[in-house]
């Protein structure tokens, strides 16, 4: 018998017995699981979110798409970088003398380096 097959095997066995499924991503989605109360039932139908789906984070969803929506040149509150350009072109001025210093240094060091003698 071939013994790390069977090592294998009894290793794969133990492994796929104690995994467990993960269905945390099927669930509510954080959300209260009951039923929505009357305020949020009147507001869900002043934001034309459906019955079945009302509960705070579809509302709180909801309210932060129409904001967007209404200010598009603010976007959705989130900047990616920087809200100007100055502060940007900064961004990536540190960045490209980390990276560029970082790369130099390699480049030198290796320079530098003995031929291994064999």
């Amino acid at each position: 018998m071939n013994k790390p097959i069977i090592a294998a095997l009894a290793a794969m066995a133990v492994l796929t017995s104690t995994m467990g499924a993960a269905y945390a991503q099927y669930t509510g989605g954080g959300a209260s699981v009951g039923t929505a109360s009357p305020e949020q039932l009147q507001e869900c139908e002043a934001l034309g979110v459906p019955r079945e789906n009302c509960n705070d984070v579809t509302i709180l969803a909801k309210k932060r798409l129409t904001a967007a929506q209404e200010n598009p040149a603010t976007g959705s509150g989130t900047p990616m970088l920087s809200t100007e350009s100055g502060q940007m072109t900064v961004f990536i001025g540190v960045l490209a003398a980390i990276f560029g210093g970082v790369a130099a240094a390699f480049f030198f060091k290796g320079r530098g380096a003995k031929p291994v003698k064999t």
